[in-house]
């Protein structure tokens, strides 16, 4: 440092320590307890060693821009309020809509999130008794029933805009045993879901009902507190995102661990 005045030295010192920070920052990231094979696996708050193709995304995303992961579990509920109160950094996977606008922050292109840096996007679907199926045109919400979800999914405000009765329960397992007592007449959740449990279930007389709810894209958001402290680090996540749901994603679930219906 020959030639350089105390201002410059010190001015070099704090851009070094910058730099260091950067590369050594922490990122406290939470998702859901409730497995979704392929994308997340496993229940509650433990994580497999394969723990599923979104969480694998990113952990590769967190090492491209050199952010040291710290990942954990939530039930929905908590999840969500806890997000909302800036207890958390970052968490995935999201869709959109404007209540969780107000406390998340998703990548953004004018008003709507940038489908270029989702995670992936995903099919809802109706599932009913095989016996005793509504008559499901894609249109008749109102007349089908009681309509199960799982708690805290976007899903249950979009049926009820569209005028259904809706019923929360906790998770996948119980909505599926609603509607084999008959407690609801169909299950609206993620394809790739309820299709795993008809493969793993094939005796339950349970069918997937045609036309699709909707189709959904899903992100990684971030907090308003720290996304305003490191929007350079935010964006360079997204980017990663981006990219890795062309060329990783694909991969991962080929994986026989990750195996699709």
């Amino acid at each position: 440092m020959r030639g350089l005045g105390l201002k410059q030295i010190g001015l070099l010192l704090a851009a070094l320590a910058a730099q260091t920070a950067t590369a050594t920052a922490t990122l406290d990231m939470v998702y859901g307890a409730v497995a979704s094979d392929p994308y997340m696996s496993g229940e509650g708050d433990q994580m497999p060693p394969h723990p599923g193709a979104v969480v694998e995304m990113a952990q590769a995303a967190a090492k491209g821009c050199r952010i040291a992961l710290k990942l954990s579990r939530l039930p929905g509920k908590r999840l969500l309020t806890e997000m909302q109160h800036d207890q958390h950094d970052a968490a995935f996977m999201f869709s959109h809509n404007k209540e969780r606008e107000a406390y998340f922050n998703y990548p953004m292109q004018g008003d709507e999130p940038d489908p270029r840096y989702r995670l992936t996007t995903l099919a809802y679907s109706l599932y009913a008794l095989k016996n005793a199926p509504p008559a499901w045109n894609g249109k008749n919400l109102p007349a089908l029933g009681a309509i199960g979800v799982n708690a805290g999914w976007s899903i249950a405000d979009d049926l009820r805009a569209k005028g259904a009765k809706v019923e929360t329960a906790k998770d996948t397992e119980m909505n599926f045993r609603k509607l084999k007592a008959r407690h609801i007449a169909a299950y609206a959740t993620q394809n790739h879901i309820g299709d795993r449990y008809l493969e793993d279930h094939p005796q339950a007389g349970i069918v997937r009902l045609q036309p699709p709810l909707s189709r959904k894209d899903y992100y990684l958001v971030f907090g308003k507190r720290w996304h305003r402290d490191n929007p350079a680090l935010a964006r360079c996540l997204w980017q990663q995102i981006g990219t890795l749901r062309e060329s990783l994603l694909p991969t991962l679930l080929r994986q026989p661990w990750y195996r699709q219906p």
